[in-house]
């Protein structure tokens, strides 16, 4: 089988992880796998980088030399030049208008997609792919779209942040700044423009929870078949660890309550909820707890300390080796995650796998996974009273968390190991294939 993977890049955030997990678990089985990214970041050969047109790079090397040189108004030529060298984007980047207008990314695919089996494609925003290709291409080729975000469904925007808009056409965005943003609202335009094309594909999408399955069934997308394969992780790194010998480790506190948050992304994401962290913080910098409570963020820009009370406050710098943060997930006592919008955190099911009790907001699909009382507690979009509460009453009470990060590492490897999403995805692609060859040979 001959399978062709395509996504913004090759290494980022959790969308990144699970094309870039399926790949290099096709090459593991003796498939033939190869993937087109917009940003290439690792080094693999079978990774394939959609390059700039000639006319842009023609444009980038001027542009180049007048960041070296010393012109005078250097600034207002790059301008200039930023508008020869990509009409298109500058027209789109004014009028709100998404630009779909990636020569490059047509002919790559065209290119490496003689004689592929399957295309699986992930994320399609971040201004690399043409999405006016999607007709033509999955009409030859049996193909997979899976869903990480929302984007698919509505006139710019990665997650709609309460927004019902998309049910209707979008137009009068009122998040007009949230990823990928637009300056002026052309929402209705775009969103109308994505209808038309999905309207004329034939794909197969996948939503790793059932929130997005059902909201692709209640939008422009419910002609198209979506099936629910949950993302994975890697079972033998993410598992049940001593808590005495990562902490030792790590050189982090033995006596001391650790609670876990990872800071990857940065505060400026606009689907993280940093100011409700800074809530629940704050509170908890209030309570006398006769012993070192640590909230310990995995990820942050620097290294330091601070003390409240009895409450510390680390930051570390973020670790790439998944070894390294499997430890501190079991260093820690529970794992928390704020979030204003998500579909399927990695990070929550890392945490599990390693037999942590969780205390999280109930965005997307998150309490999916983490089961009210049983694996841990999910909490209303920006409540940090509830999520407070939690917290505090399992600091009172440690010897709750057991069961719950028991049940949460078994319900991890049940259902969410990187061989099971693996097994769905090529049981789901055999399928597509055969049922292409019947309908061509009807």
């Amino acid at each position: 089988m001959k399978i062709l993977h395509i996504n913004t890049m090759d290494v980022g955030g959790g969308a990144e992880k699970v094309a870039m997990d399926l790949h290099c678990l096709n090459i593991s089985s003796g498939l033939d796998s190869k993937m087109i990214v917009g940003r290439k970041r690792s080094d693999l050969p079978s990774v394939h980088v959609i390059p700039p047109t000639k006319w842009n790079r023609f444009w980038s090397n001027i542009e180049n030399r007048l960041i070296q040189s010393n012109m005078i108004g250097p600034y207002l030529l790059q301008k200039l030049i930023k508008g020869i060298k990509a009409p298109r984007l500058e027209y789109a980047r004014k009028t709100g208008k998404e630009n779909y207008h990636y020569p490059e990314s047509r002919r790559l695919v065209a290119k490496l997609s003689k004689g592929i089996d399957v295309i699986h494609m992930h994320n399609l925003h971040s201004k690399y792919f043409d999405l006016r290709m999607l007709p033509s291409v999955s009409k030859k080729i049996p193909s997979v779209l899976t869903m990480h975000d929302e984007y698919l469904i509505t006139g710019h925007c990665a997650y709609t942040l309460g927004c019902e808009r998309w049910r209707i056409g979008c137009g009068e965005c009122p998040h007009l700044e949230t990823y990928p943003a637009v300056n002026r609202d052309n929402t209705r335009y775009n969103w109308d423009r994505k209808n038309k094309l999905f309207s004329k594909s034939q794909l197969t999408l996948v939503t790793p929870s059932l929130w997005l399955a059902r909201r692709a069934r209640e939008s422009f997308l419910s002609h198209l078949p979506v099936k629910f394969i949950p993302n994975g992780i890697n079972l033998e790194v993410f598992r049940p660890g001593s808590k005495a010998i990562a902490r030792e480790k790590l050189g982090l506190e033995q006596e001391s309550f650790i609670i876990l948050y990872t800071a990857a992304g940065g505060r400026n994401s606009p689907f993280k909820d940093y100011d409700m962290l800074d809530r629940v913080i704050a509170r908890l910098q209030k309570q006398t707890f006769g012993k070192p409570v640590i909230l310990l963020a995995l990820g942050g820009a620097q290294s330091r300390k601070v003390v409240v009370n009895d409450v510390w406050m680390i930051e570390k710098p973020f670790v790439k080796n998944p070894e390294t943060v499997a430890k501190y997930y079991q260093a820690c006592d529970l794992y928390i995650h704020t979030a204003k919008a998500d579909n399927a955190p990695l990070v929550i099911l890392e945490a599990m796998a390693c037999g942590k009790a969780i205390v999280a907001t109930n965005a997307g699909g998150i309490p999916e996974m983490v089961r009210q009382g049983k694996t841990g507690y999910t909490v209303p979009i920006g409540h940090d009273l509830a999520m407070t509460e939690h917290i505090i009453s399992l600091i009172n009470d440690p010897n709750r968390l057991s069961p719950l990060g028991e049940f949460a590492a078994k319900i991890a490897k049940e259902n969410y190991g990187l061989d099971r999403m693996a097994r769905n995805y090529l049981t789901l692609y055999q399928e597509l294939i055969v049922e292409r060859q019947q309908q061509n040979a009807g």
